[in-house]
């Protein structure tokens, strides 16, 4: 690899190697799928990063519908029919729609945008990948072409879908509706308008207006509707149960395990015996506890603690061993890998695991035996560490504490297991505070606690308060899993195991960063992007300085916008917000595939059974695929979330709230209420006191007759004007007191 590419983000790289790859497949004359090997070794990519690099921009280039994968890793050109010149074959593109309908094409190849009208939808649903065309421009006041006009007051020009390449989703869910002797789905689909055609057995049929799973049949040119066919009933619309239900299948979490996934969870027994214990260390006479939050019911890691001298303590980090009962391509690897992550909704979690697993046998519960995967250090007071062992253990917790229960016992200065947790926390702190000198970023997320009736309707909302407890987990987690990152990384540079599996987070792109600054600067901060130690250090005062203060939201929020995004991946560039140069996901394997993916390889080099490693290109196509599904659940959660958030507001449409701008757009406002941190849009329509416009240099939306200003950080009382709960959709209005102000 050339100096020059080093310097490079990932997704630079990885673009860099589309285009080369995409060159050298447009020069072969040969019509035949050619193995991925080829390709290496014709473009003479030898290196593990390089043949990472390799595999990710076939990838990209398969998602865009450019190339076609084949079986044993092959690859060919689609037909000319599909490749992407925009004059005569079109554009490929990612259609998404509005609440109110409209549509817009993102371009896959770009950062672009079109407006697509309605008579130029060609039966696209949102996200659904699609080849457009450009229309030609005309100007509004002269009907005629302008050269490279648009046909809108903003000069914008427009597209129009010619193929649906690949649908978004295929399974739906929604209401179900009767109109005379057919069954219908309206669907809960961003911009839909359609009800979509339902087959529902005769034995399962019920009565209209419960909630439905369906899964797509087809959409045929005779028929103004795609046709679906009924899978499962999920329960009447608002419940607690259905709608987090709904939220998983929309964001494509299976909500079942299949019969052979649970019949194999049922038959593992939680109890421990001889045979189980061999080749592991005992500290089940270690004093060892866990800290939880108060609802957990999987506890995967555990703390033990052990003082050895003045100011040195051996600390084990123990982690339950999952991959002792879930085994390489068993039915519950199967559905664990295929879900790749638990999803945390608001009160209900859809496992990675079956509930005998995640909640009984590899569950850290106290008073009882269990077996582990255990990073165990020997540390000093100040975070130095002298000596580091992994391996396989079984342990015996003493006490499972909350977190609050835990921050009682260290404030009080007394209580059960008092020295443990002193010990640790002395420790995590000085680990925290050497993190934060070697350049380590510190972001801090709202993470929202709903208070439940016994129907699921939220009475209270509030924002979960960061207590010293929640670091203590915190650093020893990160030592943890960064100690496992170097020993299978040194293992890759042995030849021991092919790759290895790294939580990675690279530098954040440059012209990103140069917006984040520009924006900083409009609140008076100052931002040096000279360089990646400069950039940290910034970043971390801009936290600091701005704390409290009502720009802290957006700024914040701007500055994570200006990061990549953490993946997991075979190719280690480290992780730049933690300031490692190696890091992967050790700590959770009940609920994150790839941790579990890095127990089998741990158990691979020491030989302790059950351990396996997987070829390169078969790990990151793993990597990948649990980062698309990182994001999914994220979403997921997210959207549990607001649902509660609207629901909270849904009886109280009448009433005034406060809130603050916390973006703004073409569109308008978003404010977010005190009330309980939803946000919702203030559209451009509705600010009928002067006539604004969204400067983006400035940030903010400038009246043009009054030179009126709204931007981040505005306080705003304003009132509810539409609540869609199916959508999760919030409009607001400047309340009429606040207009005059």
């Amino acid at each position: 690899m050339s100096k020059s590419s080093k310097r490079l983000s990932l997704r630079q790289q990885v673009n860099q190697t589309a285009d080369q790859v995409l060159g050298w497949f447009r020069r072969q004359t040969g019509a035949q799928p050619i193995p991925e090997t080829s390709v290496a070794e014709a473009l003479g990519m030898k290196d593990p990063l390089d043949l990472t690099l390799l595999g990710q921009a076939l990838d990209k280039l398969c998602s865009q519908k450019v190339l076609v994968k084949g079986p044993n890793l092959t690859y060919q050109l689609r037909a000319p029919k599909t490749t992407t010149t925009a004059k005569v074959d079109g554009l490929l593109a990612r259609i998404e729609f509005t609440h109110g309908g409209l549509a817009f094409a993102r371009s896959l190849e770009g950062d672009e945008d079109w407006p697509v009208p309605a008579e130029h939808q060609n039966r696209a649903l949102h996200g659904d990948t699609v080849r457009i065309v450009l229309l030609p421009s005309w100007s509004n006041d002269r009907r005629r072409r302008t050269k490279g006009g648009g046909g809108s007051p903003q000069g914008r020009g427009k597209a129009a879908v010619v193929e649906v390449v690949e649908r978004s989703r295929k399974t739906f869910v929604g209401v179900v509706r009767r109109k005379g002797t057919g069954w219908y789905l309206d669907p809960d689909l961003k911009g839909n308008r359609l009800w979509f055609e339902l087959i529902i057995p005769k034995e399962q049929e019920k009565e209209e207006g419960l909630k439905a799973v369906a899964t797509w049949i087809d959409w045929p040119d005779n028929r103004t509707a795609p046709r679906l066919q009924w899978q499962e009933w999920l329960g009447q619309p608002g419940e607690h149960g259905t709608e987090m239900a709904s939220i998983g299948v929309e964001f494509g979490f299976d909500l079942h395990f299949g019969a052979d996934t649970m019949d194999e969870a049922t038959q593992i027994d939680s109890q421990i015996r001889s045979k189980d214990l061999e080749g592991r260390k005992d500290f089940r006479g270690t004093p060892t506890l866990t800290i939880d939050p108060e609802d957990a019911k999987d506890f995967d890691d555990a703390l033990s603690v052990v003082p050895l001298g003045p100011d040195l303590w051996e600390v084990g980090v123990h982690i339950a061993d999952v991959s002792y009962y879930v085994r390489n391509k068993t039915s519950i690897d199967r559905d664990a890998s295929s879900r790749a992550t638990s999803v945390y909704m608001v009160h209900q979690v859809l496992p990675m695991l079956p509930e005998h697993l995640s909640n009984l046998v590899c569950s850290l519960r106290p008073n009882e035996d269990k077996l582990c995967y255990s990073v165990v250090f020997q540390i000093h007071r100040d975070g130095q560490i002298q000596d580091t062992w992994v391996g396989r253990t079984c342990i015996r917790s003493r006490r499972r504490f909350t977190y609050q229960e835990a921050q009682t016992i260290l404030d009080q200065k007394q209580g059960e297991m008092h020295d443990e947790l002193q010990a640790l926390n002395t420790i995590a702190e000085a680990l925290r505070k050497r993190r934060f000198e070697g350049g380590a970023i510190g972001f801090e997320t709202e993470e929202i606690r709903f208070t439940l009736d016994e129907q699921g309707f939220p009475l209270a909302a509030a924002i979960k308060e960061k207590i010293a407890t929640h670091g203590l987990i915190e650093e020893w987690m990160l030592l943890a899993n960064q100690a496992v990152a170097r020993k299978l990384g040194d293992a890759v540079q042995q030849g021991r195991i092919p790759a290895s599996v790294y939580r990675i987070h690279d530098y954040p792109d440059p012209e990103r960063l140069a917006r984040l600054a520009a924006w900083a600067d409009l609140f008076g901060y100052a931002l040096s992007i000279r360089s990646k130690s400069q950039v940290a250090a910034s970043l971390n005062r801009l936290i600091q300085e701005s704390e409290g203060k009502p720009e802290s939201a957006i700024l914040q929020q701007l500055a994570i916008r200006s990061m990549a995004k953490a993946v997991y991946t075979t190719r280690n560039v480290g992780h730049y917000g933690l300031a490692f140069s190696h890091y992967t996901h050790f700590t959770s394997p009940i609920r994150r595939y790839p941790d579990l993916l890095v127990h089998r390889l741990l158990a691979h080099l020491d030989g302790s059974g059950a351990g396996c490693s997987y070829p390169e290109p078969d790990l990151e196509r793993l990597c990948r695929f649990d980062s698309e599904k990182e994001r999914n659940a994220a979403m997921a959660e997210r959207a549990a979330v607001r649902f509660k958030q609207l629901q909270m507001l849904s009886g109280k449409r009448d009433q005034v709230w406060e809130g603050s701008v916390t973006s703004v757009g073409d569109q308008g406002a978003w404010v977010t209420l005190d009330y309980n941190r939803c946000d919702g849009l203030v559209p451009m329509a509705s600010l009928d006191d002067d006539r604004y416009t969204f400067v983006e240099d400035e940030l903010a939306l400038v009246g043009g007759s009054r030179n009126r200003r709204i931007g981040p950080g505005q306080r705003m009382s304003v009132r509810i004007t539409k609540l869609d709960l199916r959508l999760r959709r919030l409009e607001l209005e400047p309340a009429p007191e606040a207009k005059t102000r």
